[in-house]
């Protein structure tokens, strides 16, 4: 088999390779052919750059939608002939026995491949557990953040997303996210002050960029709470005391919670004592996108054959106002 991957040969080095090798379909999982892949810009990125430390040279990628080809002989989770969401690289073919989840074929779509980073803020959504009536503020209008504004929005919560890209905020609001501020902007903490009449009931940081953490807190409303969906990536030095203060302190704006939501922190398929899972919430997620509550596709930006990965990376680096989400298409 002509196999097409992208590769992180070294740093600032993403090139598209092709080999001839034979798949090997294991018992439990399936051999798949890619149609479309997501870039995750924040950990794509970070690795791309140095940000975060990674041996070169690295397969890299980890949300797509393809076909099942072949099914292992003790897989019972798809069949051969499905459309499915899987955890799985760059690249044409593949095989996985990981996070399978079966798509209906009208989601068979450059967009829906977003859905990888969809799910990662779903998990913010179930950490959280945020109610009708509260607010919320989304740090970062990345993949990530807008899909968090707009599963808060169906959650019957107000959301307010901040970034500083004004590309990316007029997406929001053509996606019915409530309220959006340019963090540039010297009053951009009490805008979300007025709108909260005091600070948010939750912060969900979407960034993982150490100053938008260490500003989270002077959005939020006494015994409100801070949530970390991105992943933290890179030095940064700061008081680690005033940091802490408004999370140990009786006072007004403090008394706060502070929660990881990392994506894993949610079994892949469902597990005695858990309710919630990666397949559950997958199969979720793909309702809300047939049903167009989640707006999906203004959210892609840019649809790229694999051999441009080069220009894809750097357009998510450096035009930012300009892309936001971006695609290789397989087919």
């Amino acid at each position: 088999m002509e196999l097409k991957s992208i590769i992180f040969a070294d740093k600032n080095n993403a090139t598209c390779q092709t080999k001839t090798t034979t798949l090997t379909t294991p018992p439990n999982g399936a051999l798949i052919q890619t149609h479309y892949s997501c870039i995750s810009a924040g950990t794509e990125v970070a690795k791309l750059t140095g940000l975060q430390p990674t041996d070169y040279p690295i397969g890299i990628g980890n949300r797509a939608i393809g076909k099942v080809l072949e099914v292992g002989s003790k897989c019972t989770t798809v069949s051969k002939g499905d459309l499915v969401f899987a955890h799985t690289h760059h690249t044409s073919h593949t095989t996985t026995n990981k996070l399978l989840v079966k798509l209906p074929n009208e989601l068979d779509r450059p967009e829906i491949a977003q859905m990888g980073m969809a799910m990662v803020a779903f998990v913010g959504i179930r950490v959280g557990q945020p109610e009708i009536g509260d607010t919320a503020v989304i740090i970062g209008a990345g993949l990530v953040g807008q899909f968090m504004a707009q599963l808060l929005e169906l959650s019957g919560v107000t959301a307010i997303i901040v970034d500083p890209v004004s590309g990316r905020l007029e997406i929001a609001k053509s996606c019915g996210v409530s309220h959006t501020i340019n963090a540039s902007d010297p009053q951009a903490i009490e805008q979300v002050l007025d709108l909260t009449n005091g600070g948010a009931d939750h912060v969900f940081e979407c960034t993982g960029i150490p100053p938008a953490v260490a500003s989270a807190p002077k959005y939020a409303g006494r015994s409100a709470q801070v949530i970390l969906v991105g992943s933290p990536r890179g030095e940064y030095q700061t008081d680690l005391t005033e940091f802490l203060q408004p999370f140990h302190l009786w006072k007004p704006n403090m008394d706060l919670t502070l929660k990881g939501s990392h994506e894993w922190k949610v079994p892949l398929y469902p597990q005695q004592g858990y309710k919630h899972s990666q397949v559950r919430n997958g199969r979720i997620l793909a309702d809300l996108m047939v049903s167009g509550k989640l707006k999906i596709k203004p959210l892609l930006t840019g649809v790229f054959k694999p051999e441009d990965c080069a220009d894809a990376y750097h357009k998510l680096h450096k035009e930012k106002d300009h892309h936001l989400g971006a695609v290789f298409d397989w087919t």
